[in-house]
């Protein structure tokens, strides 16, 4: 009787942990963040690029790798444009072998307002877009021939905004853009301002790879490009587009001051006193994404602003990550939270008037502006006037500017909470 009741008792137990089995959905891995899926290459092939395709050119050199890398890391699909993309046959190995061997640059002037539209129609989802040209803001021939000198009249206003409209589309859309600038030596006919055509050789023309997309795309594919390269860019530059990056994590103890706790992002249970010292504590925040001349020290600290309610806060230390004095002993998941951030943030509070405050930290979107005056001309007829410069250059860039840099546009835009 005991042996039955024994195996009733055993087949029990074995039904009821069967019943309280988790369920296997609960246990999958927590999806990736989608990558790049596919990118669009596009070379602007209209007449004034054939320079850049003869003879042993820096172009040919960075074109060919941009297309090769960029290839290891999405696939990519190749189209040449002047007035609407067509897509190369070839694939990748074909298209790099033709920029030796084929005459590709041939076609009629273009507009770059038009393209820049045709190219950002192909950055959509987890699609990422790269266009190169020598961005030589430009009205059609037609128009040339009537008036020789409406580039240099009309490119601050008609042609300045016709860039801004396409860009500023782009931006409600989430699309940002990056700039890379280069040099390379250029052998071939060279088109001025009104057309008038000179033999160039060997002199050296500034072209340019932009690539567009969504902001995290555009960080990840520069980030391994960069890594990738050969040659490096002369200058660049980044327009973030999107709301600005709102998460942060808060550290328990690094760099911690005075009396407090962290919970849920906030700083609580602050205690103030003549005993007391005064409270500091430390923020991490990922900028990877953002410029690297927006990621330095010196430009946070002049930068930021931060406002609060109730309360006196000063920002007192700006720290990379490799920066960040480790030998003090940290605990696991501090050492987690610091890998997970580029930069160290330390905040020293001066007063709490009431209870509690709200703290609004933000960082304005800001651009460089090295293409003002070395990169661009307004008369580009002599060597000396175009020589390492591109005509109009200051009013293209400007109306991408002008597309990304609002008043509600930011790189960094988050709240935290200060208690007593």
């Amino acid at each position: 009787m005991k042996t039955i009741q024994i195996v009733l008792l055993v087949t029990l137990l074995s039904v009821l942990g069967c019943k309280t089995k988790p369920k296997t959905e609960t246990t999958k891995p927590a999806e990736k963040p989608a990558g790049i899926s596919q990118i669009h290459f596009f070379l602007e092939t209209s007449a004034s690029m054939g320079g850049y395709l003869k003879g042993g050119t820096t172009f040919k050199d960075v074109v060919s790798e941009v297309v090769n890398k960029s290839n290891q890391i999405a696939p990519v699909t190749v189209y040449t444009i002047t007035d609407k993309p067509q897509a190369y046959s070839g694939g990748v190995g074909g298209f790099v072998e033709s920029l030796a061997t084929t005459p590709l640059a041939n076609g009629k002037s273009s507009k770059l307002h038009t393209i820049f539209g045709q190219v950002g129609a192909k950055a959509t989802g987890n699609d990422v877009a790269v266009f190169v040209s020598d961005c030589i803001l430009s009205f059609p021939d037609t128009d040339i021939k009537r008036d020789p000198e409406i580039n240099r009249n009309n490119a601050s206003s008609v042609l300045k905004n016709q860039i801004n409209d396409q860009f500023a589309a782009l931006n409600k859309k989430g699309i940002g853009a990056m700039v890379y600038a280069f040099n390379s030596p250029f052998n071939g006919t060279y088109y001025d301002y009104q057309n008038k055509k000179t033999t160039l050789y060997e002199e050296q023309r500034p072209f340019y790879v932009w690539i567009i997309g969504k902001q995290t795309l555009i960080a990840d594919l520069s980030r391994q490009l960069q890594d990738r390269l050969s040659e490096r860019p002369a200058q660049q530059l980044s327009f973030g587009s999107g709301e600005g990056l709102k998460k942060y994590d808060l550290f328990f103890a690094l760099n911690k001051k005075g009396d407090w706790r962290a919970e849920r992002g906030n700083v609580t249970e602050i205690k103030f006193g003549r005993k007391a010292d005064p409270a500091e504590f430390a923020i991490g925040l990922d900028l990877s994404g953002l410029p690297a001349y927006a990621q330095s020290a010196d430009y946070l600290k002049d930068n930021i602003v931060l406002k609060a309610d109730n309360a006196t806060l000063k920002l007192t230390n700006v720290q990379r990550r490799e920066n960040v004095n480790t030998t003090k002993r940290m605990s696991d998941r501090e050492q987690q939270l610091l890998s997970h951030n580029t930069h160290v943030l330390t905040f020293k509070i001066e007063n709490l008037i009431d209870d509690d405050a709200t703290v609004n930290l933000r960082l304005p979107v800001r651009f460089d502006n090295w293409y003002e005056t070395d990169w661009s001309t307004m008369d580009d007829r002599t060597e000396a006037g175009r020589r390492k410069k591109t005509f109009a250059l200051v009013h293209l860039m400007n109306g991408v500017r002008e597309a990304y840099q609002t008043n509600t546009n930011d790189f960094v835009n988050f709240t935290f909470k200060l208690e007593k």
